[in-house]
């Protein structure tokens, strides 16, 4: 989902959340859920097309979403964080002198079992920038895979 913010007037702003109806990012369904639970009701909600995809546009003002702004990008920020970790995690994977070779019908299961185990703080390092770095350790990530094919 995109979250655009634009001024509306005067110390305002707009808050749009739009959806790509034909191909859902994962985290769309966990914000309607969030917006559902909260009753959080758009002023305005319009299909179209967007950047060249039909997509939803949901309108809110900004002052109505208020700290539910923050809860909804963490949606997000926990979706990102997982595709960056199984990204890595499938790197690990082939980057060795013995590559774990998972076979496809296999693949999507095994990340996601994978991603229970390596998804937390600690695969994330703050570097001295004050930016964040995936910080897995390549030799227990194809050490578990290994385990987990075994089984």
């Amino acid at each position: 989902m995109i979250i655009k913010i634009e001024p509306a007037g005067f110390f305002m702003h707009t808050v749009i959340l739009i959806a790509n109806l034909e191909n859902p990012d994962p985290e769309d369904q966990d914000i309607r859920e969030y917006l559902d639970a909260n009753e959080l009701e758009p002023k305005y909600r319009s299909e179209g097309d967007f950047e060249g995809r039909n997509s939803e546009s949901m309108q809110f003002g900004g002052c109505y979403l208020g700290k539910h702004t923050g809860e909804i990008s963490l949606i997000q920020q926990r979706y990102v964080e997982a595709e960056i970790v199984a990204y890595e995690i499938n790197r690990h994977l082939g980057e060795s002198d013995q590559p774990v070779e998972i076979p496809d019908d296999r693949r999507e299961g095994a990340v996601a079992e994978l991603l229970k185990t390596f998804n937390n703080d600690d695969a994330f390092r703050k570097m001295d920038d004050g930016k964040y770095e995936v910080a897995l350790d390549g030799v227990k990530v194809r050490e578990a895979a290994r385990s987990l094919l075994a089984s």
